[in-house]
């Protein structure tokens, strides 16, 4: 066994000159490959950058569950063992994380290594898991092995999870302080058994549990049941039986409500005319949900006779409350067509059509006027947009807020970027951007329309985007006076309108004010801000999140992150825009039967 002094010297050996030479007996054949793969992917480059990549979460990951309960029971069987247990997928991401000892953990959490971040050899160097997953084997990766020299402190052994054909779908990794002990290296290879065995076994015990479910549950003459496990549908006699359009809403139904994990009875009218009373059980098999089961009684009360335009929706929950959201609207999937699915998108996601507009036009050479709230990212759109179009394109920011409106005409030449814009033509795609534009008095305004007249004679004239801090265009305002010089005006929406863009402005803010933190959002902190008015915009989410990052280094986000002052007053009054789209949602809804599939086709619209 050679020594840690020798095997570090090969290490630095490889840092220095890239290369084993006489050092590659001082380590393992498959310990030397890992090290020069680390210096070919650029691991040397970022030796000390300890920022790994955030894959994410996967809802419902079979290997996540299954790792879960193995490594749970194996703790609760043999007790504590001075260790962390790793569990990583196929791509090496950690899918399971259970610790033991708090020094070990203490070590992890400075990467972090935690669940839904990649531990690569590019992003983690050599490690015991990686090299279990590339050789298909047992690894075991001790001390000054480990190509990082943080990790040196850390010894680990793996074993890779394997399927039916022997192909590595994961990997366990124990990860200590002290040198790894054959009953270590035992350990992982038997709880990699059991999880590969209980990852095969588990479409069938889904199945089984549904079926032993639905047989448990069908009794009396008026009873039937269905049931859905994943892939699978599994019918009783009488079930079986049912007319085809019958059967297919009912199908539609039991799956819904899996995927949803919704498990309330509704009453429903079949397309045969027959109203049925239903009933949704969720099976579970170790705490998890894994099928759901229908069961439908018939009713003797004949269905209701609706208006004709209540008629139309097909089966349904009966209408409640005082409104009738559907009357006198034209069905949007049957007579409205494509028409009417882009005319919903349109109302429904409104920042849709503002990039469309803004493409369209760059795209043409048209000058564009955006308009909007301050904040909502009128620039930050304009660029994005220029950029996907002309990626070597020259942009020339000029904020009108801040330009000196007293030094006369001659300020044109001194002030950059006007100057650059002016005196230096340029054969590259040219974009003018302006901010602020209704910041402008008199004087500035005549200067600006000036600069546009001579732009506006070139040959090889830029494309000018203005952006004003408003909704609308104030015609009595000085800077009305620049209208003629674009082609169009594009409203953004205010971000109170935009739920569905809230999610990845939020996760790109966190990468720019906090790139070496390693925080990610949960689901029910996306859902509290997506449900926020921000009243200011995007400004006010980026404070929002520079208190979480001051007061969270990293980890998962949760509500009780969130500062305490915001998202506790009572629910604000609905804006007129946001009226009209819940009733077209409310109105999709009808037609389809509460199914949200099928709602969000009809509206061209995610299902978010």
């Amino acid at each position: 066994m050679h020594s840690d002094a020798a095997i570090t010297a090969a290490r630095l050996n490889v840092v220095e000159n890239g290369d084993l030479g006489r050092w590659a007996e001082q380590v393992s054949p498959d310990i030397a490959s890992s090290w020069l793969r680390c210096v070919d992917k650029g691991q040397l480059a970022n030796s000390l950058d300890k920022q790994l990549g955030f894959i994410g979460d996967v809802p419902g990951d079979p290997l996540t569950r299954v790792a879960r309960a193995v490594v749970a029971q194996w703790s609760d069987t043999v007790g504590p063992v001075p260790a962390t247990i790793l569990v990583l997928d196929a791509l090496a991401v950690v899918r399971c994380r259970h610790d033991v000892t708090s020094a070990v953990a203490a070590v992890l959490d400075t990467w972090p290594v935690a669940e839904g971040f990649s531990i690569t050899e590019r992003e983690f160097g050599t490690s015991a898991g990686t090299l279990a997953l590339a050789l298909g084997r047992p690894a075991m990766v001790s001390g000054p092995e480990h190509f990082h020299p943080d990790l040196v402190g850390l010894h680990e052994c793996a074993a890779p999870v394997t399927d039916d054909s022997g192909a590595a779908i994961g990997a366990v990794v124990l990860v200590s302080e002290t040198p790894v002990a054959e009953f270590a290296a035992a350990l992982t290879r038997t709880l990699a058994a059991q999880i590969g065995v209980d990852l095969m076994a588990g479409p069938s015990t889904a199945l089984t549990a549904t079926s032993a479910q639905l047989a448990a549950r069908v009794h009396g003459s008026g009873t039937f049941a269905i049931g859905a496990a994943g892939d699978h549908t599994i019918f009783d006699p009488r079930a079986s039986a049912l007319d085809g359009s019958d059967s297919a809403v009912l199908i539609e139904s039991v799956r819904a409500a899996l995927v949803d994990c919704r498990f309330q009875a509704a009453s429903l009218t079949l397309p045969s005319g027959s109203p049925v009373e239903v009933e949704f059980e969720p099976v579970e098999v170790a705490g998890d949900v894994v099928g759901c089961v229908l069961v439908g009684t018939w009713t003797k009360t004949p269905a209701p006779q609706y208006s004709s335009a209540l008629a139309r929706q097909g089966a349904h929950v009966a209408p409640v409350g005082p409104r009738d959201y559907t009357a006198g609207m034209p069905l949007v999937g049957a007579a409205g067509g494509e028409l009417g699915r882009s005319r919903n998108k349109a109302l429904l996601t409104p920042m849709t059509s503002t990039r469309s507009e803004l493409a369209l036009s760059i795209s043409e050479r048209s000058n564009r006027l955006l308009t909007g709230e301050k904040g909502v990212g009128k620039r930050t759109l304009a660029v994005a947009e220029f950029r996907a179009q002309h990626p070597d394109g020259v942009i020339h920011p000029v904020d009108c807020s801040v330009l000196d409106i007293g030094r006369g005409d001659s300020r044109w030449g001194d002030t950059q970027p006007l100057a650059s814009v002016v005196r230096s033509p340029s054969a590259a795609p040219q974009l003018l951007l302006l901010g602020s534009l209704n910041s402008l008095d008199a004087m500035g305004a005549r200067q600006v329309d000036a600069v546009l007249r001579k732009l506006a004679t070139r040959e090889s004239s830029p494309l000018v985007i203005g952006c004003v801090d408003a909704t609308t265009v104030d015609r009595t305002r000085p800077y009305a006076m620049l209208s003629r010089h674009f082609h169009g005006v594009t409203r953004m929406p205010s971000l109170r309108y935009r739920p569905d863009d809230v999610a990845d402005l939020s996760r790109s803010i966190l990468k720019n004010i906090s790139p070496r933190h390693s925080l990610r959002l949960s689901l029910s902190v996306i859902r509290v801000l997506e449900g926020y008015s921000w009243p200011g915009n995007i400004d006010e989410l980026v404070d929002v999140l520079g208190y979480v990052v001051a007061h969270k280094p990293f980890g998962e986000i949760t509500v009780r992150d969130l500062p305490a002052t915001y998202f506790r007053s009572a629910p604000r009054k609905l804006a007129p825009l946001e009226v009209a789209q819940c009733e077209t949602i409310i109105h999709a809804l009808y037609e389809v039967n509460g199914n949200r599939y099928k709602a969000a086709a009809l509206l061209g619209i995610g299902r978010s």
